[in-house]
């Protein structure tokens, strides 16, 4: 296993970025993230000048446009306390972890870590850690959570990912604009992907297949996803495109990742049950 400290970390990821770590296909790493509020609370020497700082670059020896990486989630630990805003003003809220609960306002919110941020750098341009796309970015989805496999398009050599906004709990839709911001340790492995089902993010948790759709409109994000997914069902099974449109009217699930960003997340999920040709390794 290979530790890696959020000492080294951006908050925009571009083309032509440099890899802060090099690491090899098959690799499990337990990876420090900062809190995604630390130009406001981080106690370090150096501190975030912009939200949600990501650790990283991390390049995958070997990883090049047409794959995918693919990181498979062991495990997230969020620190305590984590922040919340503490008004209308601004100002940030400690919230204690205790018990794997979040004691907030005097409930007890039981916590579900997931990575706010997971993306790698694009065939052009650059984004900022508050974006998503067909890069991952700014993804918000309660999913990106230990026991799934996350597979982002590769656009460059070696990927260049970077992960951090970890959230100690979070509600589909981010209706508040935060989840529970927490630093954080993430354990996973990670690998190559040569032959991906999309050109976007998806990922596999609990048997079903998921495609994360962004737009700037909710209802364009929802397209984004389920033309994805529609063609990723023709092209495994027995279905057109029509008829796979018709299948997730029936089964298929369409969630909220955060509306409260300008570029705004959707899933899309498929319970793997009914195309158990799309499992990995099928």
């Amino acid at each position: 296993m290979i530790e890696i400290d959020s000492e080294k970390f951006t908050c925009e990821l571009a083309a032509d970025a440099v890899a802060a770590h090099e690491v090899a296909p098959g690799t499990t790493l337990r990876i420090h993230c900062r809190n995604a509020g630390d130009r406001n609370i981080g106690t370090g020497r150096v501190r975030a000048t912009a939200a949600n700082p990501g650790t990283g670059p991390i390049a995958v020896t070997g990883a090049r446009p047409g794959q995918a990486l693919r990181f498979e989630i062991i495990e997230v630990a969020p620190e305590s306390p984590g922040y919340v805003s503490a008004g209308w003003d601004g100002g940030s809220q400690a919230v204690e972890i205790v018990d794997r609960h979040a004691l907030y306002k005097g409930l007890r919110i039981p916590i579900d870590p997931m990575i706010g941020v997971l993306g790698v750098a694009p065939g052009q341009g650059s984004w900022n850690t508050m974006d998503a796309g067909p890069y991952g970015g700014n993804m918000d989805t309660r999913d990106v959570a230990a026991g799934a496999a996350v597979c982002v398009p590769v656009f460059q050599p070696g990927g260049l990912f970077i992960l951090g906004d970890v959230h100690a709990v979070m509600g589909d839709g981010e209706i508040g604009g935060q989840g529970l911001e927490a630093a954080a340790t993430v354990t996973l492995r990670v690998d190559l992907e040569p032959a991906p089902l999309t050109d976007r993010v998806y990922l596999y948790r609990a048997d079903e297949l998921m495609i994360v759709g962004a737009a700037e409109r909710l209802e364009d994000a929802v397209r984004d996803a389920s033309v994805a997914m529609m063609k990723v069902i023709a092209g495994a099974t027995d279905l057109d495109e029509f008829s796979a449109m018709k299948f997730l009217g029936l089964a298929g699930r369409t969630l909220f990742g955060q509306h409260c960003c300008p570029i705004k997340t959707v899933r899309v999920a498929v319970p793997l049950s009914y195309l158990p040709a799309l499992r990995p390794g099928a």
